[in-house]
């Protein structure tokens, strides 16, 4: 899950930069993509760097953050904005809610002031990119059934022909078969079978995704997959690799032959129907109730049910919600204890296999095992119902041991770990998240543990070292004042001199006096 971006809009340049060294850290989950100093600037910057969050003042030369807000709602409806300013005025209160802000902030303001309100905006911004996840998804299961029909031979509306002809330019078709017979001897009807479509459809993006490759796979028969990638990117390797991890993982046999360069969208019935004949087997399953489309639905509804489990989770872990993770997990069971046996039984693996994919991502991410996702086992169709939920609270619970595993052991010496880093180079930018991934940890958990264990944040213990600096070298050399701000990391002479006179309510030239 992608970090989110703002821009600050701030006409006073020392409180900008204290902002966006603040930010730039990373231990806010913030990345700061520009900055500008009035509200005119600021407009020119939206197209171009698509920020999630700015944060802005209201009062500004040129054009003030009142007009600027106006005039990005037009084109950024639901762009969350924050409105700093530096008077508790009653009518800039009420024109930042007739705005839309989120919040106010107000000058001048502690750490804690701003990392209060950006945690909120946290909350905010994985809402809405959960939604935005939920739409996309949406939007791509209405264009998996439209493409479904058309490869059927189905009736479809002649309007989505254009779509689909430009969802498919220039790439590459795959048909991935599976062997009807193993299927025979692993199914007992049609509920085994949706299980073993998804399990199969998971390996497939798995491996898939391992290989580094941008691609769409699609239940289109009830033994027959269609992939879609960019032409010539799927190596040899590859097509050996899905096959092998089929009958390992499921015992059953599977082939995948290139169809091609994606035809027009009206010539694609065929070109399914000629492949498929090539590498179908004679064995046929019984005939299934339901058509084709609703088993290609049922699977696309499973996917996507994956995928937004796991932003959940990853939400919930990357804010430091460890109470809203229970109560999410606690919640997923009490409502798979709702559904009918096969629906549990599907439920039950699509949350394992979020689970799965979410220790890998978070807690382990140098495992390079592709399929280290999938459970060792699936929910069989002689399980009662009990049995299902029993081994979906396993799954949980190994999940929570993972996760109080991951904290406990990137607590060991991390701290002590990170200190070092920050004594090394406390005169380079050393954002937060440069020292996390220099000791392989989460920027949000890091922060959360650095504050516990040293009693202050990650920005207020580099500030306090980096003074602590140059206060030796003010006591000890003949340096400029520039120079010592060059030497401990500040670029600016003046916001050094400004944090220095917090620290030691003196100026740099008033404590080389008194020394």
């Amino acid at each position: 899950m992608r970090s989110g971006r703002v821009l600050i809009v701030e006409d006073q340049p020392n409180f900008r930069k204290g902002l966006v060294k603040m930010l730039q850290g990373g231990e806010l989950g913030w990345q700061v993509v520009g900055e500008a100093g009035n509200g005119q600037d600021a407009l020119v910057l939206l197209d171009e760097l698509q920020p999630d969050l700015v944060l802005t003042d209201i009062r500004m030369p040129i054009m003030d953050g009142i007009e600027f807000v106006g005039h990005l709602r037009k084109n950024y409806p639901e762009m969350i904005v924050i409105i700093l300013t530096g008077y508790k005025n009653f009518e800039y209160a009420q024109a930042a809610v007739r705005l839309g802000a989120l919040d106010i902030l107000i000058k001048p303001c502690t750490e804690d002031d701003v990392r209060q309100i950006m945690n909120k905006a946290s909350e905010r911004f994985y809402e809405k990119y959960a939604h935005q996840q939920k739409q996309l998804l949406q939007r791509q299961l209405q264009q998996d059934q439209e493409l479904r029909a058309v490869l059927l031979d189905l009736p479809y509306e002649m309007s989505t022909l254009a779509g689909l002809n430009q969802a498919l330019s220039g790439k590459e078709l795959w048909l991935l078969h599976m062997n009807n017979e193993d299927m025979a001897n692993r199914s007992n009807g049609k509920r085994d079978m949706s299980l073993l479509q998804f399990a199969f459809s998971n390996i497939v993006e798995e491996l898939v995704k391992g290989a580094g490759l941008e691609a769409r796979l699609l239940l289109v028969d009830h033994d027959t997959f269609l992939l879609v990638t960019e032409l010539q990117q799927v190596e040899e390797t590859l097509q050996s690799i899905i096959p092998t991890a089929s009958f390992e993982y499921l015992k059953i046999r599977a082939s995948m032959v290139s169809m091609g360069l994606a035809p027009p969208a009206v010539d694609l019935a065929q070109l399914y129907l000629l492949t498929k004949e090539a590498v179908s087997d004679p064995i046929k399953l019984p005939s299934l109730s339901g058509s084709e489309i609703g088993s290609g639905i049922m699977l696309s509804l499973n996917q996507a049910r994956v995928r937004e489990m796991e932003v959940q989770l990853m939400s919930a872990i990357l804010v430091g919600q460890e109470d809203s993770l229970l109560v999410l997990l606690n919640r997923v069971i009490h409502e798979l204890s709702l559904t009918s046996p096969e629906e549990m039984r599907l439920g039950a693996l699509s949350l394992s296999i979020a689970l799965h994919g979410t220790i890998q991502k978070q807690f382990d991410p140098d495992d390079q095992n592709a399929l280290a996702r999938l459970p060792n086992e699936m929910p069989q169709s002689q399980w009662t119902s009990k049995e299902v939920l029993d081994w979906a609270a396993e799954q949980v619970k190994y999940f929570l041991l993972q996760f109080n595993q991951w904290q406990a052991s990137k607590s060991d010496n991390v701290v002590e770990r990170a200190i070092k880093y920050i004594e090394e180079h406390y005169n380079e930018e050393c954002r937060l998240t440069d020292v996390a991934a220099h000791i392989h940890l989460n920027p949000s958990y890091f922060s959360v543990v650095f504050k516990k264990t040293t009693g202050e944040s990650f920005t207020r213990f580099v500030t306090r070292v980096r003074m602590d600096k140059a206060a030796l070298l003010l006591r000890n050399t003949d340096m400029k004042i520039f120079e010592i701000a060059c030497a401990i990391g500040f670029d600016e002479p003046n916001y050094f001199t400004n944090v220095f006179k917090q620290q030691f309510l003196m100026s740099p030239k008033e404590y080389r006096s008194s020394k």
